[in-house]
């Protein structure tokens, strides 16, 4: 039970310190767009290269949330059998849905992987700025990575608590 213990606390301070990343992310692109805002209209003045930060921090958000919304089960699910299949079949469908979704994550993380090392090799940079990309991928890699252990983990049994995040529906 100590084992647990431990496991949960650092997954509980890894979910925190993924959010706190996330929010100062999008904390920086809101106050660097309000201040492209302001310079543009005040002084006429845009900020050189913001285009470019404000894509690369879209990207580092993006996928330093894929984590958090994986193991909230807070992706976006389309129920159009839940009110025909019954109980043995809702089991077994949450099985091959997650299956396939693990699957789908770590293809996405080896091609991720793939994309940021021919990046590296060619020193690949944004135009204005010259930020190497590389970086930016590899980090894309490594969070779509941790995600697939995380969503194959939602086919072990829980302790019966219902997730604080239902899943969003269409």
């Amino acid at each position: 039970m100590i084992g647990s213990d431990k496991y949960a606390r650092l997954r509980k301070n890894a979910s925190r310190a993924l959010v706190l990343f996330a929010a100062v992310t999008l904390f920086v692109i809101m106050w660097l767009t309000v201040v492209d805002v302001v310079t543009r209209d005040v002084f006429n003045v845009s900020i050189v290269g913001l285009f470019e930060v404000t894509e690369i921090m879209m990207g580092i958000l993006v996928f330093a949330g894929l984590p958090i919304i994986t193991a909230n089960e807070g992706h976006v699910s389309v129920t159009l059998l839940d009110a025909v299949i019954g109980g043995r079949l809702k089991i077994l469908q949450k099985v091959l849905v997650n299956l396939l979704c693990t699957v789908v994550l770590a293809v996405f993380a080896w091609q991720l992987w793939t994309v940021a090392e021919t990046l590296a090799s060619y020193n690949d940079i944004t135009l204005f700025l010259k930020v190497p990309l590389a970086p930016v991928a590899y980090f894309m890699s490594v969070m779509t990575a941790i995600s697939a252990p995380i969503q194959l983990a939602l086919l072990l049994p829980t302790s019966g608590a219902p997730s604080k995040t239902p899943p969003a529906s269409v």
